[in-house]
């Protein structure tokens, strides 16, 4: 069975993360919509112009977040001189970490009064 990370691994080294200038041509591009749809409102363009202008804004936009979220992954461990280096981000994103068992398990101590756990504890 293939982990998540592993699957992110390996999407990473087949299709590596986007580069500074993707970011920044996608930057320019979400302006470049901006700017047109500021334009056609001055205009005092029709609403279906200014909608359709808006809703490429807006796919524009999440095309920027989707590639600034990918441009922070980077495929692999980060090392520096040989070692692991912890002072590195590992995750990239929001990451929900457990310990054990039983800190998970205490999300739904809340809503079940019985519950058991089974594995090592500390």
């Amino acid at each position: 069975m293939i982990s998540d990370a592993e699957k992110v691994e390996k999407e990473l080294i087949k299709n590596p993360p986007p580069s500074e200038a993707d970011v920044e041509a996608a930057k320019a591009v979400v302006k470049e919509k901006g700017e047109a749809v500021a334009q056609l409102k001055y205009a005092k363009a029709g609403k279906t112009e200014i909608t359709a202008s808006v809703a490429e804004l807006n796919k524009a936009k999440e095309n920027l977040s989707r590639l600034e979220e990918r441009s922070k992954l980077k495929p692999g461990i980060p090392q520096k001189d040989g070692k692991i280096d912890y002072s590195q981000n590992f995750f990239a994103r929001h990451a929900f970490l457990t310990v054990s068992g039983q800190l998970q398990v205490e999300t739904y101590a809340c809503a079940v009064t019985s519950v058991y756990t089974f594995g090592r504890t500390f």
